[in-house]
């Protein structure tokens, strides 16, 4: 076990960006000395109930950064969501389909990446103590075959964190489908509430490939700085105060206000942000005039023969949080990805993603824009490989079709259609080094080529 005891002026880690020390008068410094903010525990605390004062004091101190630090609090946010949120849920399929398992234990040893710490086994890299993977698993052909709980029970609910962003992208593709949705016309079109703002002018697809050309990307910047419109958006969703007036605010509202970028058009660079996905929850709940999770679950849950309801967490107006806080077990994560293989009848009584949805979900990126973005070198860096391009909330889409989308402390899905092949893993990876990196996308495509014989 690492135990980290670091001044309040210490450098962080926060997402793919190391950050300097926060100013001592930044509002957002308060929330380094909470105790629970920093790594203390193994992440194999959270296989077990946690104490009664442990609970209540996690309770007391949530607050998005508070959570996003990916400390001994974040063990028991990741697991009890419902808890701290307002929650709505899908319910599955009536008629239960159990996964079938056909381990094969030679993953564990046969498949290496490198990390940090030099080239290693998936065996090794799973319980390292620098990397805090609590669940991973694949499935091959329709069936688990690595299933490993280093850090929680099978049946724990775990939040998804932004792989969630892709039930975003599969719902618009469906919408697109059906003749409900096109992704050519401008955003205020289906989201009213946004016309009259800088908002104009940019269509769906550009926003759903996180090319607004507004100022809403999740930079270093952004992400210290509390006046920020993407901190004030987090503290919004969360229902907590402005983090420099203690005004309370409308998510919404705040995206009214997102200022162009001098210079940039829609379509031209790609920039991360989870602000604009939510623009894409509400386009969809307006078209299909329901909530999210009742349209989820007609659309996509309620097809599937999962053992357990997905949780939505909720913004204070009720607006689910489908970018990233959305809770289910390792396995029920993993029955999301099989919808996109060919095995997609071992967990699904209806074919969802028909082989357009499919295709339109590897090819709507721009791979210019992608290549312009931020992502691209990081990307590139974790598979050892150039993606082609993001496509409709997926960070990144491979030549071979294969689909990825990474979350924050340390959550994944990758899916790879052609090898027939998902794997999904959770973590709590706290952003005080040694913490802070992630490698399992590497793993996992490396996986997926090992089970395809190359």
């Amino acid at each position: 076990m690492h135990v980290i005891k670091l001044p309040v002026a210490s450098a962080l880690i926060l997402g793919a960006f190391a950050l300097p020390a926060l100013a001592q008068d930044n509002p957002l410094q308060k929330y380094l000395s909470v105790p629970g903010a920093m790594t203390t525990l193994p992440v194999e605390a959270a296989k077990e109930p946690w104490s009664l004062q442990f609970s209540r004091d996690a309770r007391a101190a949530f607050e998005n950064f508070h959570y996003q630090m990916g400390g001994d609090h974040a063990l028991y946010y990741q697991q009890n969501l419902s808890e701290m949120l307002p929650t709505a849920y899908a319910a599955p399929h009536s008629d239960y389909i159990p996964l079938e398992r056909a381990i094969d234990d030679s993953i564990g040893e046969n498949v290496r990446w490198t990390t940090s710490e030099g080239e290693m086994p998936l065996s090794e890299y799973i319980v390292h103590p620098n990397h805090r993977v609590q669940g991973m698993m694949m499935i091959h052909k329709g069936k688990v075959v690595y299933e490993q709980y280093p850090g929680m029970n099978q049946m724990d609910r775990h939040a998804w964190m932004s792989p969630g962003k892709a039930t975003v992208g599969l719902i618009l593709a469906l919408l697109e489908e059906e003749g409900k949705l096109d992704m050519s016309k401008d955003v205020v079109n289906y989201v009213p509430q946004l016309a009259g703002t800088n908002w104009d002018g940019i269509s769906v697809l550009d926003a759903a490939n996180m090319e607004t050309g507004l100022a809403l990307e999740e930079t270093l910047d952004a992400i210290i700085d509390p006046s920020s419109i993407i901190v004030r958006f987090f503290a919004a969703e969360f229902g907590s105060p402005n983090p420099l007036t203690g005004e309370m605010e409308n998510w919404l509202d705040i995206l009214k206000t997102a200022e162009k970028l001098e210079g940039e058009e829609p379509g031209e660079v790609f920039r991360y942000s989870s602000a604009v996905t939510q623009v894409s929850v509400l386009l969809a709940e307006n078209l299909d005039n329901m909530t999210w999770a009742d349209l989820f679950q007609e659309r996509v849950w309620g097809k599937v023969g999962a053992r357990e309801d997905i949780m939505f967490h909720l913004m204070p107006d009720g607006t689910a949080v489908t970018h990233g806080l959305i809770s289910t077990t390792l396995e029920d994560f993993g029955r999301f990805g099989l919808l996109f293989t060919p095995s997609w009848a071992a967990t699904a009584h209806e074919d969802i993603v028909s082989d357009a949805v499919l295709e339109r979900m590897q090819t709507a990126g721009n791979p210019e824009a992608f290549r312009r973005g931020a992502k691209f070198a990081g990307l590139t860096d974790e598979f050892g490989e150039e993606p082609k391009a993001n496509s409709l909330q997926w960070d990144a889409v491979f030549e071979d079709g294969a689909l990825y989308k990474h979350g924050n402390v340390g959550q994944g899905l990758y899916v790879d259609p052609a090898r027939d092949f998902v794997g999904v893993y959770f973590s709590t990876n706290g952003y005080i080094p040694p913490y802070g990196e992630d490698r399992a996308q590497g793993f996992l495509r490396q996986a997926a080529k090992y089970l395809g014989g190359e």
